[in-house]
């Protein structure tokens, strides 16, 4: 392994210093549940009440989450005893056990390259919506732990085709059956389902690599499908109003945006430039903002809270409308990035499979009509890192861009939490 370079070393020093920043400023949160957290932890005592049964399943209120998350705390009771900090700590830690999964997948990723497998990982921790999921207790952390661990375990099953074939079925189970635990706990992870057909792209005649592929797929919906059959839906039928409508493309569009900008702080590098990218993208967006102000008339202010404190009431007024056009333009050019990645690296299935469900992941917040959050896309965020991994370059603006990514991060994770 080469050593670190000064910039490598500094970027391996601030996502190790995040995570512990994380870490402390959790523990010292000792308010009472608050946001969605409250909630979550009345349904662990309706799981105590009834076990893990039909009666459960159908009265899991205010909550569109699957039962992991109830799973979790249920079994970490008598640790956490339900109370803050503990139930925030689980998250906080759950993310240090998917930064340790995420180092194991890139190691297997880039076999000969000698890099730095923790320098990709850990900038996780740039990506600012992972610290409110992270330092909250909430129930994406639990999902992307199950998710990221089925990945893992999926690649280390497919390295089996050969000898000894049991063990890579044995690993296919678990995979699947971590999968199945994720989409429990999260819905949109069933699109790992599909995504994970492009495994068997260029493998006509390896058909023990069909199996392993096909038990994957066949246990994560073992695991899902009867509690999706007794809800009758992807989510409890008490909370199944929300789902109410067909399409909210607005929420895509921001999904594919909020996607566009974890790229633009981990990896800028996956974006396709050239001489005419910088004009092309200023002009449409010059005509997005008299399109969406006087038409269109969208509005959205992240981190509206925080830059309050910053910038004076004349700014915040047209603060909305100027993001919001903003965000089209990006996420835009992200997809266009996307589709020549794509094609460049049509003949590597695990990269496609990374790929495709990332962008099914981004792409299930067009069925989520009742509001959008930036928690939908940190669930992806996982999958960002492992796809990013080789086009991470250490530099002095990546320096800049990992602390910009952990500050917003902070900021947005306080807001809830009132800066106390």
């Amino acid at each position: 392994m080469l050593r670190p370079n000064t910039h490598e070393r500094i970027l391996l020093v601030a996502g190790i210093s995040g995570y512990l920043l994380l870490l402390l400023i959790t523990i010292l949160h000792w308010q009472a549940p608050l946001f969605d957290e409250p909630y979550f932890i009345s349904n662990v005592y309706r799981l105590q009440q009834y076990g893990l049964s039909r009666t459960f399943l159908l009265n899991i209120d205010n909550q569109a989450p699957g039962p992991l998350y109830q799973l979790v705390h249920y079994a970490l009771a008598p640790v956490t005893h339900l109370q803050t900090p503990g139930i925030r700590l689980v998250n906080t830690f759950m993310l240090l056990f998917i930064i340790l999964l995420l180092t194991a997948i890139i190691r297997k990723m880039q076999r000969r390259v000698k890099r730095s497998v923790w320098l990709p990982a850990l900038h996780i921790m740039a990506v600012p919506m992972v610290w409110q999921v992270s330092g909250m207790a909430l129930t994406e952390i639990p999902s992307m732990l199950f998710a990221t661990l089925s990945i893992w375990l999926l690649q280390l099953a497919l390295e089996y085709t050969r000898k000894p074939w049991a063990l890579g079925i044995f690993l296919s189970l678990l995979a699947g059956g971590c999968l199945g635990l994720a989409i429990l706990g999260r819905s949109t992870f069933l699109v790992l389902v599909p995504a994970a057909l492009l495994l068997l792209l260029q493998s006509a005649g390896e058909w023990k690599r069909w199996v392993l592929v096909s038990i994957y797929m066949g246990v994560a919906l073992l695991c899902c499908v009867p509690v999706f059959v007794i809800w009758g839906g992807l989510m409890p039928p008490k909370q199944a109003i929300i789902s109410t409508g067909s399409m909210e493309p607005w929420h895509g569009i921001l999904a594919f945006a909020y996607g566009a900008l974890i790229v633009l702080i981990v990896a800028p590098g996956w974006f396709i430039y050239r001489r005419l990218t910088l004009p092309v993208l200023a002009a449409l967006y010059i005509i997005l903002l008299p399109v969406n102000y006087y038409w269109l008339h969208l509005q959205y202010a992240p981190l509206n809270e925080a830059m309050k404190k910053i910038f004076p009431a004349a700014v915040m007024q047209i603060y909305p409308y100027l993001i919001s056009p903003m965000l089209m333009t990006i996420a835009l050019y992200f997809l266009y990035s996307t589709f020549l990645q794509w094609m460049e690296r049509r003949t590597e299935p695990f990269f496609l499979f990374i790929l495709l469900a990332t962008l099914l992941m981004l792409a299930t917040s067009f069925r989520i009509t009742h509001l959008f959050s930036s928690r939908y896309v940190a669930q992806a965020a996982p999958l960002f890192i492992i796809l990013l991994a080789p086009y991470i370059r250490a530099s002095k603006q990546q320096c800049i861009r990992f602390a910009a990514g952990m500050i917003i991060g902070l900021l947005s994770l306080e807001t809830y939490f009132l800066f106390r």
